[in-house]
Parts: structure tokens; sequence; C-alpha cells
């Protein structure tokens, strides 16, 4: 076993850029809809399984993943919790807790000591108005996810990024991650009226990005270059080592495919060095999260 704590960063790089790719973004769901049964009536869905997931991780070469708490089954978490049981040292986990619950902090220390989880996800679009989720009655469940030491994950259009902002700013040393290239366009022509809210969080030093394909925003062919600006302006806003990649499994395999997912970032987008791509695939997610049993 490697206990990340008694080795030095240097030490702790050299080890995983030996042996890691995480995937920092994607979803499971169970084939088991009596066990798992999903939320509000949603209807079921095709496949997402953890095992069909280990399996095309394994197909590329994905060794490590960060699954996020599908919608569907809203703020049951028990099958992500027990994805987390089932492969130690596999996954790493985002969770969803209802953010106006009056006990939303003690259902997050729940999630990260009894099962494991590193962090919520913000859906900046599913309460009435983005800047709900920055309002003082949030203050409690940042400042317990400071003191856990977990960070929140934001998803959702680049223009309800400006709303969260003052809860950023309260609180700085929690991590934030933006899914998605925060939900900007790839298209824009200068001054980039909707990236720019992306741009604009770099000044926060522990806001991160997710670089995950933007095919459907693409009029390209694979590997998709025209999106390739936008990331460059993402990528020079907040350096590689803010940058972490993800697929959006099993939806990236409606669209590009897995195995390309990882293809465009580490062949194609012709900016990144190999330092760069370390930073990209695995060594920012470890500023993040942890893995618990990692050998």
């Amino acid at each position: 076993m490697l206990d990340v704590g008694v080795f030095p960063t240097a030490a702790i790089f050299k080890y995983w850029e030996e042996l890691v790719i995480i995937d920092t973004h994607l979803h499971v769901w169970s084939d088991d809809s009596e066990r798992y049964p999903f939320a509000e009536g949603r209807a079921q869905v095709g496949g997402g399984s953890v095992e069909l997931l280990n399996q095309t991780m394994d197909e590329v070469g994905v060794d490590k993943a960060v699954i996020v708490q599908p919608i569907y089954y809203l703020f049951d978490n028990r099958y992500v919790a027990d994805c987390l049981r089932r492969f130690p040292g596999r996954f790493a986990a985002i969770g969803l807790v209802d953010p106006k619950a009056p006990d939303a902090p003690d259902r997050l220390e729940k999630l990260v000591r009894e099962d494991g989880f590193g962090g919520l996800r913000i859906h900046s679009s599913r309460l009435d108005h983005p800047s709900e989720w920055a309002a003082a009655d949030q203050d409690p469940l940042w400042r317990r996810s400071e003191e856990l030491g977990t960070c929140f994950i934001v998803h959702g259009p680049a223009a309800n990024l400006p709303h969260l902002e003052p809860i950023i700013g309260r609180f700085p040393e929690v991590p934030v991650v933006l899914d998605h290239i925060g939900g900007a366009p790839t298209n824009e022509e200068a001054p980039f009226p909707l990236l720019s809210h992306v741009l604009d969080l770099a000044r926060f030093p522990k806001v991160y990005v997710k670089f995950t394909p933007q095919a459907h925003k693409s009029e390209l062919p694979f590997p998709h270059a025209d999106t390739f600006p936008a990331f460059r302006r993402i990528y020079d806003a907040f350096g590689p080592q803010r940058l972490m990649w993800g697929t959006n499994f099993p939806g990236v395999m409606k669209g590009v495919g897995y195995g390309p997912a990882l293809e465009m970032f580490r062949d194609h987008v012709d900016f990144l060095t190999d330092d760069d791509k370390a930073w990209l695939f695995h060594r920012t997610a470890l500023q993040v999260w942890s893995f618990a049993g990692a050998e």
C-alpha cells in the first residue's frame, strides 16, 4: 500500500506517472433498478454500470476515475458508495445532497467519513436562481467542506458562473472544479463573453477546469480541432497545474467514443507538452482527490 502521507511530492508524482491515467468525470448507474431505483420516476436509461465502466477503462488503459453521482439518483448516493466499497483504490467519488436541507453539512460529512466521497456537485441551474448556490445559507455547507478537505464541482452554463463567485471568494481554500470547460462555448469570437466567465475564475487559485471532449460543439470531424482554441485560452489562463482530463462516460460512448476521448488530448491537442499531460492526466487530480486503498 502507498501511504502518500510519508512520500515527498516529487516521489508521489513519479510513482503515479509511471502507473496511472485518471478520468476525472464520469457517471455510473446500476442495471438493478429494483435495488437502486431512479429518483422522481425517471425512466431507466442505457447501460452505465460500474462493470461496463471497468471494462471500458481497461480496454484503453485508464487506471482510475472520479465517479460523479448521476442526477438519475438525485440524493440517493448508495450505488456510487457501493462502487467505492467494491473497488477500493480504483475510484474517488462526488456526491449530491440537497443544498437547502438543514442537515446538508452533516449529510456531506457522512458521505465523506462513512462512504469515502471527496466532495459534492453543484448543478447551477437546478435551483430557482443560480445565486442561491452562493447565498449565506450555503456557508455552513462550504465551511464543513473546508473542514473535511473536500471540493465542489460545478455543472451548468458558463453564464451562471458569476453568480457563484461570492461564495468562492468567501471560501478560497475550498477547491472548486468546473465541469466540461465550465459550460463555455467553443466558437465565440472576441471578446468571448461566455468563455470569459470561465477565464475570470482563474484569479481564484483553487479553481480547476475539466477538459472533456466538446465534440457536440464542433463543426469538424475528430479530433475536432475547431474546439482547440477554447482549450488553449483556458490553458493560458489557468496553467496546466489546474487542468484535468475527463470523458463523461457513458455519454461519451454515443459521441466521440471513450478511446478517442483519451487520444484527443494525448495525441492531437498540439499545445500540450509532455509535462502538461502529466498534470492533465493525473497530477492535478491528485491535488484534489485521494484514491484510498491504492497500491
